[in-house]
C-alpha cells in the first residue's frame, strides 16, 4: 500500500491545522491584572496590540512562544476591564469591538505560527508552556491521591480472550454499566479498572478491525462516562475527584492508543490506505484533543512518552505513507 505524495501534504497540513488550533483554544482565563492602559480604553489597547502583530513576519519557535504568553496577558488585562464594564450598549459595543479584535489576532497568530516549519516537540511543548500551571492546592492534593491508582493499572492482567471475545465481553461491561449505573467512587473505580484491562487486550487487534463497526463502544463508553459526572452531580462522588479521574483516564487511553499505532506501523500492520489514514489521525490526537486541565494532569513519565512520541512522529508518518 502506497500513499500519494498529496496525502502525505494532506497529513502536514493537519499537524499545521493542529498548530494553529492552539492559537485557537489557548486563551480560556480572564484573571490578568488590569493595566492602566487596558483600563482606560480596552479596544484601544487591544487594537494597538493587533497592529503590532500585523507587523511580524516569520517568527522562530521561542518568539511565538513569548508573543503568544504575552497575548494571553494582554487578553486578560482587556477582558477583564470589558467584564466590568456591560451595562448599557455602550458595554455591549465595547465587547463586540474587543471579541473582532480578539478574532483578528487569532487568524494572525495562525499565520504566525505557520510562517515557519514547526516540529511535534515544539507543538507539544507550546501546548504545555500555554497551559495554566495554577492548582489549586484542592486539586493537587486531588491529583496526588488518584495518581496511584492509574500507576496500579499496569500491574493488573489484562483482559483474557481472542478478538471476538473481547470486542463481546467490552460490550457486556459497558452495557452492565449502564444497567446498574454508578453511583459511588467504589463503582466508578472498579469500571475504570475493568475497561482499562479489556481496552489494553483490544489494542493489539486495532489494525484488524477493518470495516467492523464498533461505534456502539464508542457510544457507550461516552454515556459511562456521564455516569460519573450524573453521579458527582448526585454528590456520590466528590466532583473534582470525578474530573480528575475522568482526565487521567483519557490521558492514558491516548497515550496506550499512541504507543500501539506506533508499533503497528513500525511492524507494517497498516496495509490500507483506510488503515494509513485512521492511524494518521490517532497520531495527532495528542497534538489537537489534549486541553489545559488534561496537560495538568500529565505525570513526569506521562511527559516523557508524548515527548517520545514527539521525536517518532515525522518518521513514523513516512513509513505510514511508504508501507
Amino acid at each position: 500500500m502506497k500513499i500519494h505524495k498529496t496525502n502525505l501534504k494532506a497529513s502536514s497540513f493537519l499537524h499545521m491545522i493542529a498548530a494553529a488550533s492552539i492559537t485557537v483554544c489557548m486563551l480560556t482565563s480572564c484573571n490578568g491584572e488590569l493595566t492602566e492602559q487596558s483600563e482606560s480604553d480596552p479596544a484601544g489597547t487591544y487594537r494597538n496590540y493587533l497592529l503590532e502583530v500585523r507587523k511580524m513576519k516569520s517568527i522562530s519557535f521561542d518568539e511565538l512562544a513569548e508573543n503568544l504568553c504575552q497575548w494571553q496577558t494582554i487578553r486578560d488585562s482587556v477582558f477583564s476591564h470589558v467584564q466590568q464594564d456591560t451595562v448599557g450598549l455602550h458595554g455591549q459595543d465595547l465587547r463586540k469591538t474587543c471579541e473582532s479584535i480578539h478574532d483578528s489576532l487569532r487568524v494572525e497568530f495562525s499565520r504566525l505560527a505557520l510562517s515557519r516549519p514547526r516540529s511535534y516537540q515544539e507543538l507539544f511543548l507550546l501546548k504545555r508552556k500555554l497551559s495554566s500551571n495554577d492548582k489549586d492546592n484542592g486539586l493537587i492534593r486531588a491529583i496526588e491521591k488518584i495518581r496511584p491508582f492509574f500507576e496500579s493499572l499496569d500491574k493488573r492482567p489484562i483482559h483474557k480472550g481472542d478478538r471476538m471475545q473481547i470486542i463481546s465481553d467490552y460490550r457486556a461491561l459497558l452495557a452492565n454499566t449502564l444497567r446498574n449505573g454508578i453511583h459511588g467512587t467504589e463503582d466508578m473505580t472498579e469500571f475504570i479498572g475493568k475497561e482499562d484491562a479489556i481496552f489494553r487486550a483490544f489494542l493489539p487487534y486495532l489494525c484488524s478491525i477493518g470495516d467492523e463497526d464498533i461505534s456502539d463502544i464508542t457510544r457507550d463508553t461516552e454515556k459511562c462516562c456521564l455516569q460519573i459526572l450524573f453521579a458527582a452531580e448526585r454528590k456520590e462522588i466528590p466532583h473534582q475527584d470525578a474530573l480528575v479521574y475522568l482526565a487521567m483516564r483519557t490521558n492514558r487511553r491516548l497515550i496506550l492508543n499512541t504507543r500501539t499505532c506506533i508499533n503497528d506501523i513500525h511492524n507494517q500492520k497498516v496495509q490500507t490506505k483506510a488503515q494509513a489514514y485512521a492511524y494518521i489521525w490517532m497520531l495527532m490526537r495528542p497534538y489537537v484533543s489534549m486541553d489545559s486541565f488534561h496537560l495538568s494532569m500529565l505525570s513526569s513519565k506521562d511527559q516523557e512518552q508524548l515527548e517520545r512520541f514527539a521525536v517518532q512522529t515525522p518518521a513514523i508518518l513516512r513509513l505510514c505513507a511508504e508501507s
